[in-house]
């Protein structure tokens, strides 16, 4: 019998993001509280999480952040997005992008952008995700590709 997740998506303050960044991103970093991004406080941050019941299973954090790599006015950038194990392949990652799409397009952004590990690629081509042909090493955590979503 297939279980029917009951997915949310809300906003979230940084510190709630700490945990699933620790478990899934930077398992090398020793304290869970030293996982943060140096402009997580940013007056145009956005932490986003999906909620199973009361539990935390997905996050993102959304950054106005331009990129050359791409010729468009108005950018945002995809960071730290992270799925507990326990729940990847049940839509509560898709679920967190599609919110931050809808959220984006209402500000009039015209493109979301990521750094995405090379295992994740697959996933964010199917919401629709285009990615350079490049791959390059980020120390610490892998091989990624540019990847973006016109919205």
């Amino acid at each position: 019998m297939t279980k029917i997740l009951n997915l949310r998506v809300s906003q979230i303050s940084p510190e709630q993001t700490k945990a699933l960044r620790h478990l899934v991103l930077w398992p090398h970093i020793e304290k869970e509280e030293d996982c943060v991004i140096d402009i997580d406080n940013r007056a145009d941050a956005v932490h986003l999480a999906t909620f199973e019941g009361d539990r935390i299973v997905s996050i993102g954090s959304l950054f106005h952040t331009d990129s050359s790599k791409i010729d468009f006015k108005r950018q945002y950038r995809l960071r730290a997005m992270a799925t507990h194990p326990d729940y990847r392949g049940k839509n509560a990652g898709r679920a967190l992008v599609e919110f931050a799409l809808d959220l984006l397009k209402k500000q009039e952004v015209e493109v979301l952008w990521c750094d995405a590990r090379e295992i994740a690629v697959g996933f964010y081509e199917s919401i629709g995700f285009e990615k350079l042909p490049e791959k390059y090493d980020i120390p610490k955590i892998g091989l990624h590709y540019f990847m973006w979503k016109v919205i």
